[in-house]
């Protein structure tokens, strides 16, 4: 069984209680999957062992007294072996579960009623110990045991609660159901594992390396580009010291991503290449096949659209053959936006349609929200902005049902755009100020950067100049904050056509002027 990001938190933290524990502590490790209580172990082993001796302790109904089997190991010439090699140590417990079963003749458990008669003893084991159990046991310390449960440091709860993810590193859909607080606060908790380790002078490249990595994923997930450079950055200095070759891809990926949002395509070339290659030599596909994407875009971004559709088919062709059917759905939607950016808004609905029915089929309704929306930019091309308009309240229906607040955002500032077409600016504000609303609240800095544009833009269409200009440098100083190149063209040049022009700022009727989304729209996807 793989083990899911929350799982590895968690793993982190009883690690750093292994490492930090210098006395007696005693912690309970709850979880009812034996599959997933034994990744746990084998993942906490694997990356102590080096540095902590673990004594695996068994306890069963013929052995029921904790602290007896605890002192036969301390009283054991191993145990005074180990502490010559001046090395840590520490005991996992198991087998609670079915020790706790042994009745004695008032029905009372034996182990439970000998945890709660020698907890003072325990103070004599200078050493962590952690106590696996499953949730019917813990209960039951709860009921008869407490004043041995009051003595614990903390109980770490282990659950399956979704899909489980093949790698201990954050990918953006882990994401997905946080709100800005759930974000800030795993910025919080990486960030003051960092700090505690560093001033504790422990080394763990590994630990640094994926602190680091996860640091960055959230913070280019929350529009943060240059802080996520930063830390994808350390994370890739720490992992050339590491044989971890798929970190090594996921980190050099993320970072292709990163610089290509900072505007630096030299810099995302560079990574994507040396994740591509790292794909390959492995044998990741999949991986190979969202790389090859990811060049797709890069050369959108550059003009070269025509390259850039080369290396979607060939995305395309590796996802078919592995039968990624969510991964070719979504190429497919690349594919509608390179001939979107061509000016071929017709072949670009043939390419979404194929898209659309990909997600209905596998019910990826997050992927039937993103290809209805991009078929509402289609028909907003055409100059069907009624048409577009049915498509993205098709779009917002699902993102409100699936809880995609940053997809919902999107919906309402497509929304906006296309009143904006149709000559309605004030409705169009309606939906700008209620997608506003969303990114600020999920730490959406670029969603907040195009939405104040665009209000700016929709106040410029109703001749109030001074307005517009308070919305825009607004979008401006976020663009600039996060080093969004399209942002920060935009607001440049509607500043300067507002504050440079008097004709313009008396006008009652100003010229008409793109929105920020139909300026961008070619290179930068509201949905992708």
């Amino acid at each position: 069984m793989e083990m899911e990001p929350s799982h590895f938190m968690k793993v982190e933290e009883i690690i750093t209680l292994l490492d930090l524990s210098e006395d007696c502590t005693i912690a309970f490790v709850r979880c009812n999957e034996p599959i997933l209580c034994d990744a746990i172990y084998k993942e906490i082993f694997e990356r102590i062992h080096s540095r902590i001796h673990v004594y695996n302790i068994e306890m069963n109904e013929e052995s029921t007294n904790l602290f007896q089997l605890l002192e036969e190991i301390t009283k054991s010439n191993s145990y005074n072996s180990k502490l010559n090699e001046n090395k840590k140590i520490a005991f996992f417990v198991f087998g609670l579960d079915c020790a706790v079963k042994k009745k004695n003749i008032n029905g009372k458990s034996e182990a439970l009623l000998l945890l709660n008669m020698m907890r003072e003893k325990f103070l004599e084991i200078k050493h962590p110990i952690l106590i696996w159990i499953n949730s019917a046991s813990l209960n039951l310390i709860l009921e008869d045991a407490q004043d041995f449960f009051s003595w614990r440091t903390t109980v770490f709860e282990f659950d399956i609660k979704r899909e489980l993810t093949s790698s201990p590193i954050f990918e953006f859909e882990d994401f997905d159901d946080l709100d800005k607080k759930g974000l800030e606060e795993l910025v919080d908790y990486y960030k003051n594992l960092i700090i505690e380790f560093e001033n504790n002078k422990l080394k763990d490249p590994y630990k640094f390396a994926y602190w680091n990595y996860n640091l960055g994923m959230i913070q280019l997930f929350m529009g943060y580009s240059k802080e996520a450079a930063k830390y994808l950055e350390t994370a890739a200095s720490i992992s050339s010291m590491l044989d971890n070759r798929n970190l090594k891809e996921s980190i050099y990926s993320n970072l292709g991503i990163t610089y290509y949002q900072l505007g630096d395509l030299k810099k995302a070339i560079e990574y994507s290449g040396q994740a591509l290659e790292i794909a390959k030599e492995v044998g990741n596909k999949k991986e190979e096949g969202f790389i090859l994407k990811n060049f797709g875009v890069i050369h959108a971004q550059l003009g070269n659209i025509r390259k850039a559709i080369e290396y979607y088919e060939q995305a395309l062709e590796i996802l078919r053959e592995i039968g990624d059917r969510r991964g070719e759905g979504a190429d497919l939607g690349n594919l509608g936006n390179a001939y979107s950016d061509l000016g071929e808004p017709r072949k670009a609905i043939e390419y979404y349609e194929q898209a659309l029915k990909i997600s209905r089929k596998i019910g990826d309704r997050r992927g039937e929200g993103n290809h209805l929306g991009n078929l509402g930019n289609a028909y907003s091309h055409l100059g069907e902005p009624r048409k577009a308009i049915e498509y993205y309240e098709q779009a917002l229906k699902i993102s409100r049902e699936i809880g995609d607040r940053r997809g919902e955002g999107a919906d309402l500032g497509n929304l906006g755009n296309a009143y904006s077409d149709l000559g309605e600016p004030r409705k169009a504000i309606e939906y700008y100020e209620q997608a506003l609303k969303i990114s600020r609240k999920i730490g959406d800095r670029r969603g907040e950067g195009n939405h104040l544009g665009n209000l700016g833009n929709a106040y410029s269409h109703l001749g109030e100049p001074r307005k517009a200009i308070e919305f825009l440098k607004k979008s401006l100083a976020i663009g600039k904050a996060i080093e969004d190149p399209r942002i920060i063209s935009f607001c440049k040049r509607k500043l300067e056509e507002l504050e440079g022009s008097e004709n313009y700022k008396t006008s009652k009727n100003p010229p008409a002027s793109k929105t920020l989304f139909q300026a961008i729209v070619s290179k930068l996807k509201s949905k992708k």
